[in-house]
């Protein structure tokens, strides 16, 4: 039995994090962490819990919703993986993707905190929960990437969690309140997932060699 996180990270009060377990062909969206209390989700505030549970547990993966790669050449803070996406996407959805200048802190919390997750798990990699809901929802009901930051409604919630069942095959055993910031973390334990067990259905985006910091810089697309 293994574990992937997906970290949908921003201010210390908006950071959302998944767990998602794996045993054989068979995955699982856990009551954990983000989850724990599931009708009421909780932001994790103190990362000393996400560290805890990588020490303790078998996490193969950890996807973070946050730039993870940095190069003192780029002055306006794109990079080359950021150019291609913006290009990938439609032209209403080129504003999703924004320059590491922009985000201020969130690139520097999602640094520290990979350093930190580093030592126990062994996999460490970037991608885009909203690029990824564009790019995996079915042609009638791509309009939601461009809705769920604002509202979930019921009947889009439902239509939500039932999607990721039949999609991703995802087992989910337990009733849950689907906030923006919690399905942005399971896209992105999915797409950790994914880079471990089916990476045929990722677009791995390009980086260059001055790059520091993790990668790759992966979306999935299916």
């Amino acid at each position: 039995m293994v574990y992937f996180l997906g970290i949908d990270i921003a201010g210390s009060k908006n950071t959302w994090i998944v767990v998602l377990k794996s045993e054989k062909d068979l995955l699982e969206l856990c009551p954990l962490l983000s989850l724990e209390n599931p009708f009421n989700p909780n932001y994790i505030e103190d990362f000393s819990l996400i560290i805890d549970f990588c020490k303790k547990y078998k996490v193969l993966g950890v996807a973070f919703d946050a730039p993870l790669s940095f190069s003192l050449q780029n002055k306006r803070g794109f990079r080359t993986s950021d150019k291609t996406l913006k290009n990938l996407l439609p032209p209403k959805a080129k504003s999703w993707v924004v320059s590491y200048h922009t985000l201020m802190a969130v690139p520097i919390r999602a640094l520290l905190l990979g350093e930190a997750l580093s030592p126990f798990c062994g996999t460490i990699i970037e991608t885009h929960p909203r690029a990824n809901l564009y790019f995996c929802l079915p042609e009638s009901k791509k309009e939601l990437s461009f809705t769920y930051k604002k509202k979930i409604s019921k009947q889009e919630e439902k239509f939500l969690i039932q999607w990721l069942k039949e999609k991703f095959n995802l087992i989910i055993n337990f009733n849950f309140k689907l906030t923006e910031g919690v399905l942005d973390a399971i896209m992105c334990a999915l797409a950790c997932y994914f880079y471990h067990r089916i990476p045929e259905k990722l677009i791995f985006l390009p980086m260059k060699d001055t790059h520091k910091g993790f990668g790759p810089f992966v979306v999935m697309s299916f």
